[in-house]
């Protein structure tokens, strides 16, 4: 497949470059603290020439809306803000036969009074220290084309109580390492990184960066105004006997096993910068003797009428959602909901629809955001009948990490640069009901008592909390969440309450070197 991909870049590529930039054609991982700065900026009706909900970008392409700022109208905490960005992403090469290779690493430390970095979630009361970053990142960027080779280093890989270890020797794992082409309305890329389809920092309802990354192939067609994308990745393999291991290869000649891949597609319209309507699929599909499938990866079939036509070759469980984005003035609006399928239950034969909805809003006022979210997930979704179609890969969700919940928060964040520059403080309140639900355990029968939604005992958890970034320079970062979360029925367990403090502090360091090198002879 891969094979075939660079054979159709070779031919159809030379026809595709018009218009293509002398500039940064590597993506800007969507875990990056870059998308924070970009996400407050766009609040403000700036970098709207970027999807607001489909991460990562490419480098060039911040710097390109960067470009259009008249900063002479940005307050100080803006300016600092495009500042960082600008010091950042810096363009390495400036003419178009110039080749840009480069080198950087990052590295952070985190610290937490629990077991998970979720601090509405803790798991326990061990204080943990978590170090975590990219030990080398190397790249070469020319033209059109683009290939980076990342090397991550991350103790949580380890110690993750809900996912399975990524990383063996020395707790490294390849990430962020892909190759890639770039035109004006067509580009592919294959490799290895995260996607968030969603705004920064907010879940979303069919593909986010939650999961460890996955190898995978990425199709885009298109322009600001209308766009199709498509994802074809391959997860972790079960076991026959229904077990993630991870490792199936170890045991797959005694039981065997089914390969699972996931095929995802989003329909963009942009009628104008402030109003966005996209249609969102995906399928995860398995079997003995599945593998990469043409039909998966055309982005032009629509899964929801191919999965089930002939020639069904594999299993498949699939999901539809529509996403809202919209912004007036100041006021930004983003909604999603997900849709799996209607389940009958028990011997009324009533229809209970599973679904995800996540949305937000926010108020983006000079020197402060005010803003609420809100996401609700039922009780069966992202579970299957069968247990390949389990939506996760190495045991985290490949959208939201739960299910059965309803989780809620309003917040301000307050910017303080005239005090400090790069000072943002965020008091905030959350609210979070978890029913006794997850998709990773057995997908329930019809005649099985269950609710749709807050499922048996519910744990209810309150968190007022503070949350202060300082961050003066783009190469050094201090993250700090403090609160207090009041529990009630902890662990799904009736009576059982618990207050405690929880905290989360991080400490991130960023070094980059680089270097441009033209390709001919003065």
């Amino acid at each position: 497949m891969i094979r075939h991909l660079c054979l159709f870049l070779l031919l159809v590529g030379p026809g595709l470059a018009v218009g293509v930039q002398a500039q940064e054609n590597r993506l800007l991982p969507a875990e990056d603290w870059t998308y924070d700065y970009i996400t407050r900026l766009q609040r403000r009706g700036h970098l709207l020439d970027l999807n607001p909900t489909a991460s990562p970008y490419r480098r060039g392409d911040v710097l390109d809306a960067l470009a259009k700022i008249d900063s002479t109208a940005l307050n100080r905490s803006e300016r600092h803000w495009v500042d960082l960005l600008e010091r950042a992403l810096k363009p390495v090469r400036t003419e178009e036969d110039e080749v840009a290779l480069g080198y950087w690493s990052q590295f952070s430390a985190r610290t937490i009074n629990g077991d998970r970095l979720d601090v509405m979630r803790p798991l326990g009361d061990t204080l943990n220290f978590f170090w975590y970053g990219t030990l080398a990142s190397v790249y070469a960027d020319a033209g059109p084309v683009v290939a980076e080779v990342g090397f991550w280093q991350n103790q949580y890989y380890e110690d993750d109580p809900d996912g399975l270890d990524t990383a063996l020797r020395f707790l490294i794992r390849s990430e962020n390492t892909y190759f890639g082409y770039h035109s004006r309305l067509f580009s592919a890329y294959a490799g290895r990184w995260g996607n968030h389809w969603s705004v920064p920092g907010e879940a979303s309802t069919i593909v986010s960066n939650n999961p460890r990354s996955q190898d995978q192939v990425v199709l885009r067609l298109g322009g600001q105004r209308f766009s199709v994308t498509g994802l074809l990745s391959e997860l972790d393999s079960i076991t026959d006997d229904g077990r993630f291991t991870g490792r199936v290869a170890d045991d797959s000649v005694r039981v065997g096993n089914r390969r699972r891949y996931l095929a995802a597609h989003r329909w963009d319209w942009r009628p104008s910068r402030h109003f966005m309507l996209s249609a969102m699929e995906s399928v995860l599909y398995s079997g003995s003797n599945a593998g990469v499938s043409l039909k998966y990866l055309n982005p032009l079939h629509p899964f929801t009428f191919v999965v089930d036509n002939r020639p069904k070759n594999e299993e498949n469980n699939g999901f539809v959602a529509g996403l809202m984005w919209a912004q007036f003035n100041r006021l930004t609006i983003h909604a999603q909901l997900m849709a799996d399928d209607f389940n009958a239950r028990g011997e009324s034969g009533n229809e209970t629809l599973t679904f995800a909805f996540v949305g937000s809003m926010v108020y983006a006022l000079p020197r402060m955001d005010l803003g609420g979210r809100l996401e609700v997930v039922s009780s069966r979704a992202y579970n299957a009948p069968q247990p390949e179609g389990k939506y996760v890969y190495l045991l985290r969700g490949l959208a939201t990490h739960f299910s059965d919940y309803v989780y809620a928060s309003a917040f301000a964040d307050i910017y303080l640069d005239d005090l400090a520059l790069g000072l943002r403080l965020t008091p905030r309140l959350d609210l979070l009901a978890q029913g006794e639900r997850d998709f990773r355990q057995a997908f329930p029968s019809n005649d099985e008592p269950l609710d749709n939604l807050l499922d048996g005992t519910v744990t209810r958890t309150t968190r007022p909390a503070l949350q202060v970034v300082y961050q003066p320079s783009p190469w050094w970062w201090v993250r700090f969440d403090g609160g207090i979360n009041v529990t009630t029925n902890l662990n799904n367990i009736e009576g059982m309450d618990e207050t405690r403090f929880v905290g989360l502090l991080e400490v991130g360091l960023r070094l980059t070197v680089d270097q441009a090198f033209r390709l001919s002879f003065p």
